[in-house]
C-alpha cells in the first residue's frame, strides 16, 4: 500500500520520496464515494491553500453536504484535470480557498473559470475567502450538481439537461461501470445485465466527467450526434 501524503501535491514539492502524489486526492475520493454510497448524501471538497489548516473533525456535515477538507500545495501544481478527476470519482462540489498569494489567486481563478465553461458543470467547483462565506456555499442546496450515485435516497432528480455532446467509445472498454457512476445526468448505463454499455445522447451535456473516470481511457465526448451506441 503506497504512503498517504497529508497534502494534496502533483509537483512533488510537499511529498516526500516515494509518495505518490496524487494519494492524498485518490484517498479522499474513495472514502467520498464510499460515503455516498452508503446514503451519506452529497459530498464536498474543500481545498485549503493557506496555513494551517482549519482542524474540523472527520466526516463532518456542514449544510446540505458531508465535507472533506484537504490541504494543498501552494506551487499551483492543481489542474483543471484533478478538480475534474475529484468530481468524477466522488463528489459533487469543489471550493477552494483564496490565496493569499496574488500569484496562486491567478492561477486559482484560471482554473475556475477554464472549469465554469465545461458544459453541464456550472457552479460544482468555487472560490471562497473565509469561513463563513464556505457556509453559505454549503447551505446551497439548490447548488448540488447531478445525481449523487445510486445509494442516495431523498434528493430529487436533477432537471433533465438539453443535450450538447455525446461520448464515443474506443475498443478497450471492460464494462466495469464507472462511467456510469460518475454521470451526472443517468446519460450512460449498463443494459443487458452488464454485458452492453449505453449512451443516451440525449441526456449527455458534454461534460466530460464519464471519460474522466474511465480508468481504460477509452471515452471520448464528440460533438452532438443523435447517435444511440453499445459496446
Amino acid at each position: 500500500m503506497s504512503h498517504l501524503t497529508s497534502s494534496l501535491c502533483f509537483c512533488g514539492a510537499a511529498t516526500s520520496a516515494g509518495d505518490r502524489r496524487s494519494a492524498s486526492l485518490e484517498r479522499a475520493c474513495l472514502e467520498a464515494r464510499l460515503s455516498s454510497q452508503l446514503g451519506g448524501g452529497a459530498q464536498a471538497l474543500v481545498l485549503y491553500f493557506n496555513v494551517p489548516m482549519p482542524r474540523h473533525p472527520p466526516n463532518l456535515r456542514r449544510g446540505a453536504y458531508a465535507v472533506t477538507n484537504v490541504s494543498v500545495c501552494t506551487r499551483a501544481c492543481l489542474s483543471s484535470e484533478d478538480v475534474l478527476d475529484a468530481l468524477a470519482h466522488g463528489f459533487q462540489k469543489v471550493f477552494l480557498e483564496l490565496s493569499p498569494d496574488i500569484r496562486l489567486i491567478h492561477h486559482q481563478l484560471k482554473l475556475v473559470e477554464d472549469l465554469a465553461v465545461c458544459p453541464g458543470l456550472k457552479g460544482a467547483v468555487a472560490l471562497f475567502h473565509s469561513d463563513s462565506a464556505l457556509g453559505s456555499l454549503l447551505d446551497d442546496v439548490d447548488a448540488i450538481v447531478g445525481h449523487i450515485g445510486p445509494s442516495n435516497p431523498g434528493l430529487a432528480p436533477a432537471a433533465a439537461p438539453e443535450a450538447q455532446g455525446c461520448v464515443s467509445i474506443t475498443q478497450g472498454c471492460t464494462l466495469c461501470g464507472q462511467c456510469e457512476w460518475a454521470c451526472p445526468t443517468g446519460a450512460i448505463h449498463l443494459g443487458e445485465e452488464g454485458q452492453t454499455l449505453e449512451i443516451r445522447d440525449n441526456q449527455c451535456t458534454g461534460c466530460g466527467l464519464c471519460a474522466s473516470a474511465c480508468p481504460e481511457r477509452v471515452l471520448a465526448i464528440q460533438p452532438l450526434a443523435p447517435v444511440r451506441r453499445r459496446a
